[in-house]
């Protein structure tokens, strides 16, 4: 790490950006960044060994991957990581791969174990018996499911060992087929619906995670079952969309925020010098209606008297680490001196109109800052039912009790009206969200050539994510990447654009080139002020361009991917009019040179540029005159029609002088072969054709051999890390035979096409 460095920088690689854990990690991660003032670069790759080849939206995903292999212990100072969710498509052997380059970074793993990582883990125990003995013991269920995750993840393998246990310890048969292996994601519906058909008894199903738990309610709602009703349903996280959905679910409350948390300041120990060991973050129980719950008096005064009294933890548990600049606090206040107010002021008896007047001021005070929009209103409306029932009990006559109901229905009143107007807010944002988002679109592809101030214009437009520093770094050329390939960094990226508190610009060209060792403290993008930054890959399909270095702002964790799309639209867009214009300047430059040197205009409209033999048109009036005489000779002509194997990815990895050399080498060999009795032309980019005298009695397939032959040791010999392959299809030509040239070629091409599914084109030698 460089020494003159003056404050650390963690690097947290996460799955994704936009799924409910990640973002929480990453929300924790931050805040412990801001505790300890160091910088922090999200680094949000995705699964790898994930084939999605099978989903065209989402075949390309793996690019995400590609920038791991971008953090080096010169320019980050220490990692955290989520290897088991990066890895749960793979191995165990994998993840450690993945964390072998970073070997020499110290490095904390969050929700994953690896025998010489310190980490922090969720508890995997605790709240997962506590749900499951609450189905035995108040449900009497004897019938139980499970969906869960790979073995190699060891959350996902932990939680279903503590499920085993659970029912083990109180008789409860299981057998394999009452277990479904997911995804972890919410797009294993069909895994879910395989469970319910393999189990029609099952009477309560515990999913690994939330988001399998929603795949769950898909599964049951397509059987015509309700969840809470006609199977129980609970999962694991505790996410935000646990207490909206319908019916709301219950679920192990397990912070991922935590998590993160822990791991930068076990990380920032690590550097200090500490040795640390792994921590355990605790878990519990929440039930909501997937449990048809009820609540006895026992299970009231103990849900009263756990945690604060006034249930503000559990009331706005994802609020908690919102950044919202102290708005939490104030929050926090309003509410508590609304429950303080509700409960003090109507104990005993329901107070005089002036105080209730007062004790609905603090009510409305609360719903002025909005706080329906971050509440989690099925934990408020228990909390406002516990605190309605306490005061019913302690009312002396009807006539109180009719006035607590009275107040009571007027907040409630003013709780609906004020969702509805959070209702109404949340689709005008949409609707500006919308709205910015078509701009945007529209903005960053308004392009006629390519210069660096375009680079510039599509960092110009970010204003709307909140985003005022990014950088766009480039590799020198576009690299293609394959499924399943590694890919390395190289050494130096390109810095193309900037944008520096809202101020865009560009760099010299001399000074563009910059060692990935300074990717985060070269004098452009780097100050003494604290960053949070986010490292998002470039790519289109298999065409990786490099890289997005932009401040991390709460709009990425929706908007994340959105934006990797639209930057890497406009800078293929770019590249390919960057190509257009080189191409343009080399045609006006041929151009010049044929005129400055008097070359024969006839003799340029039937010869290959590139190769220098015919091309289509010379072909084809030199082939038809060999036909015709061969014809008038009674004797026969072969036609070969020959086309080049894997041009474009010869022109992608190794570059477009490797595909010309090529085409040259196909047209020497072909001319080499055919010799002075026959045509050799290029007719089309990758394809040829030739036409030679045939005197030989049979069908043409030893010239196949020989002309097979003649690769075969070009490429033995050749210094060259590919292969240069054709395919080949013949047609013989009879005297008697009235098919034009055009013909010909069309069932030689039919022949071509099936040779080609039979011989092996492997680009890279040795493979």
């Amino acid at each position: 790490m460089s020494e003159r460095r003056k404050r650390v920088t963690i690097g947290v690689l996460v799955s994704g950006i936009l799924d409910e854990f990640t973002k929480y990690v990453c929300k924790g991660a931050l805040e412990a960044a801001r505790e300890a003032d160091v910088n922090v670069v999200i680094v949000p790759g995705k699964y790898i060994d994930r084939d999605l080849s099978g989903q065209a939206d989402l075949m390309y995903e793996y690019q995400y991957n590609t920038v791991f292999s971008y953090i080096k212990k010169e320019n980050i100072d220490a990692i955290v990581c989520t290897a088991d969710s990066i890895g749960c498509f793979s191995s165990k052997k994998k993840t450690r791969e993945l964390l072998a380059q970073y070997r020499d970074i110290p490095c904390v793993l969050i929700a994953s174990k690896l025998e010489g990582y310190p980490h922090v883990v969720f508890d995997n125990q605790s709240g997962i018996r506590e749900g499951l003995e609450y189905l035995i013991r108040e449900k009497g269920c004897t019938c139980f499911g499970m969906v869960g995750g790979s073995e190699e993840n060891s959350d996902a393998s932990e939680r279903r060992r503590t499920f085993e246990e659970v029912l083990r310890e109180n008789d409860i048969p299981f057998e394999e087929r009452q277990f479904a292996q997911g995804d972890m994601s919410c797009r294993c519906v069909r895994e879910c619906a395989k469970l319910l058909e393999d189990n029609p008894d099952l009477e309560a199903v515990f999913c690994a995670n939330d988001e399998i738990a929603m795949a769950m309610y898909e599964a049951v709602k397509q059987r015509g079952l309700l969840p809470g009703k006609d199977i129980f349903v609970f999962g694991y996280d505790d996410t935000a969309a646990a207490s909206k959905v319908d019916p709301s679910l219950s679920s192990i409350r397990a912070d991922s925020a935590k998590l993160g948390e822990e791991a930068v300041r076990m990380v920032l120990s690590i550097l200090g010098g500490a040795r640390m060991d792994s921590h355990i973050v605790p878990t519990r129980f929440i039930m909501r209606d997937s449990f048809a719950r009820t609540w006895n008096d026992e299970e009231r005064t103990a849900r009263e008297n756990d945690g604060d009294d006034s249930g503000f933890e559990d009331v706005f548990y994802w609020y908690l680490h919102e950044e919202s600049n102290g708005q939490i606090e104030v929050l926090r206040a309003a509410y508590e001196k609304m429950i303080h107010e509700l409960t003090e002021g109507f104990a005993g008896q329901v107070p005089e109109h002036p105080e209730r007047r007062e004790i609905m001021k603090s009510v409305e005070a609360f719903l002025g800052l909005e706080g329906v929009e971050y509440a989690d209103m099925d934990k408020l409306s228990e909390v406002m039912e516990d605190i309605y029932g306490v005061l019913l009990g302690q009312q002396r006559d009807d006539y109180g009790r009719y006035r607590l109901r009275d107040f009571f229905s007027k907040i409630y009143r003013k709780m609906a009206l004020a969702m509805n107007k959070q209702f109404g807010s949340m689709k005008q944002k949409k609707e500006r969200e919308n709205y910015e988002i078509k701009l945007f679109v529209q903005n960053v592809l308004q392009f006629d050539n390519c210069r660096d101030e375009s680079y510039g214009l599509l960092l110009s437009n970010l204003e709307w994510l909140g985003i005022r520093n990014a950088a766009i770094y480039l590799l020198s050329q576009p690299r293609l990447h394959l499924f399943g390939e590694p890919f390395r960094a190289p050494s130096n990226l390109h810095l193309k654009a900037l944008l520096t508190d809202g101020r865009t610009g560009t760099v010299a060209l001399e000074e563009q080139k910059q060692r990935i060792e300074t990717l985060f403290e070269n004098p452009y993008v780097h100050s003494d002020a604290r960053f949070e930054r986010v490292l998002l890959p470039l790519f289109s399909n298999e065409a990786v361009y490099g890289i997005l270095f932009c401040d991390m702002d709460e709009s990425l964790f929706v908007n994340g991917e959105f934006l990797v799309n639209q930057i890497s639209s406009a800078i293929k867009m770019l590249t390919l009019l960057r190509m257009n214009g080189e191409i343009q300047e080399q045609l006006e430059e041929n151009l010049a040179t044929l005129r400055a040197h008097n070359i024969e205009l006839n003799q340029i409209s039937r010869s290959d540029m590139l190769t220098g033999i015919l091309n289509r048109r010379g072909f084809f009036e030199e082939a038809n005159e060999l036909i015709d005489r061969r014809k008038t000779q009674g004797k026969r002509t072969l036609l070969l029609y020959v086309d080049m194997n894997n041009l474009k990815i010869i022109n992608d990895r190794y570059g477009h002088e490797e595909g010309d050399f090529s085409l040259k080498t196909i047209g020497r060999i072909l001319t080499e072969t055919v010799d002075a009795g026959g045509v050799v032309g290029r007719i089309g980019g990758d394809e040829f054709a030739c036409a030679m005298e045939y005197d030989a009695v049979s069908d043409g397939s030893e010239m196949l051999s020989v002309l097979y032959q003649q690769f075969e040791h070009f490429n033995a010999s050749s210094e060259k890390s590919y292969n240069v392959t054709v395919s080949v299809g013949v047609y013989l030509i009879e005297p008697g035979n009235t098919a034009v040239l055009e013909e010909a070629l069309a069932c030689a091409d039919e022949m071509l096409y099936l040779e080609k599914q039979h011989r092996k084109k492997s680009v890279q030698k040795g493979m």
